[in-house]
């Protein structure tokens, strides 16, 4: 039996396919036989050497797994045959930090991170280096959703979570709050959902895009208003736009920025209630820099946050969410592990609609 992996061998450049022999698990670790492997926009900055202090050569990437258990350490809590998806941000696992499931927080700096510095799921086979990473799927979640969840799922659903106590207590004095969601991509659909799920009721839910097509989407997932940003509109048109759409605060009490450029940047600071709380997600600026009036700021008590994925704990939270059927996943399309190279060109290019997968 031969276990097929793309490798990546230059930046920028098509994978590598490789064929070698199926892997056994590490002490205290797992093999996981992959079903699906999402494609994330953290795989086009790996690919085009974004990463690349991170992302050493010949790595396998795809950090977004789902499988069964193909072959384990004695004993794990898990047996040959469950289905799982797995956390992919390893640490030290022995600080802390590690300890209660916040690993991107390691105290030692550990990164395991499947699918980035090591092999990932654009292959048959991955091996994780802690059976503790692994999450059970329950027989109601799908596996090419459960696939999405440790990383765009779980990404969308902390970005929801870090910016809730600032709406909760906005809806404590106003009957009349809005909350911006920018980007209405795979993260977008998702975040327009666990907003409905996990904010207070009544709030409304602002998705904003350069794409009318996505915007479709986001008001079938359920957001309240759209605003269509595209190249045509300046700064003063589309915030002036977003603040009509606010109601009676005319402006929004948190904002959850999925693109993440200067651009997008600035519309939410000018969008932003005295008080409100800006959370950061995407990383499309890369390098980019993005500026505040400092006085203003302190001034207008905004708040600002990011958002790295989130815990092991959330994730089996977003899990047992998802069991209930109350969310559902954004389009997915599925592709051949052949295809992946071509498919991470087509989602850099803007024109993936919901998430794509691999299904091996």
């Amino acid at each position: 039996m031969a276990r097929r992996s793309m490798r990546l061998v230059e930046y920028g450049k098509p994978f590598q396919l490789t064929k070698e022999e199926v892997p056994t698990a590490p002490k205290g670790g797992a093999v996981v036989k992959t079903e699906y492997a999402g494609v994330c926009h953290s795989d086009v900055h790996s690919l085009d050497g974004d990463f690349r202090t991170l992302v050493p050569m010949q790595t396998v990437l795809g950090h977004e797994i789902a499988g069964t258990v193909h072959d384990i350490d004695l004993g794990a809590d898990f047996k040959v045959g469950d289905r799982v998806a797995v956390y992919f941000h390893g640490g030290c696992g022995g600080c802390s930090r590690c300890e209660v499931g916040e690993t991107t927080a390691c105290l030692k700096d550990i990164k395991h991170w499947t699918g980035i510095n090591k092999d990932g799921g654009f292959s048959d086979y991955a091996i994780i280096p802690d059976a503790k990473l692994l999450v059970r799927v329950p027989d109601t979640v799908a596996m090419d959703t459960a696939c999405l969840l440790p990383c765009s799922g779980l990404t969308a659903y902390n970005a929801v979570c870090k910016m809730l106590p600032t709406v909760q207590d906005f809806a404590k004095h106003s009957a009349d709050c809005a909350v911006l969601l920018v980007g209405a991509g795979g993260l977008g659909l998702w975040g327009i959902q666990f907003a409905k799920q996990l904010l207070p009721a009544g709030v409304r839910v602002i998705s904003a895009d350069v794409d009318n097509e996505k915007l479709a989407a986001a008001k079938e997932a359920g957001c309240d208003e759209v605003l269509l940003w595209g190249k045509d509109v300046d700064d003063d048109t589309a915030v002036a736009a977003a603040k009509k759409a606010c109601g009676s605060l005319g402006a929004v009490v948190a904002a959850i920025d999925f693109v993440n450029v200067p651009a997008t940047f600035g519309r939410i600071e000018n969008i932003l209630a005295t008080g409100g709380m800006h959370v950061l997600v995407g990383l499309l600026g890369v390098g980019a820099s993005g500026s505040v009036p400092l006085m203003m700021y302190v001034l207008g008590r905004h708040q600002m946050g990011s958002v790295l994925m989130g815990s092991l704990p959330q994730l089996k939270d977003l899990m047992a969410l998802m069991a209930q059927g109350k969310v559902k996943p954004p389009p997915i399309s599925h592709h051949p592990l052949d295809n992946v190279y071509d498919v991470l060109q087509d989602l850099k290019a803007g024109k993936v609609k919901g998430r794509a997968v691999v299904k091996l």
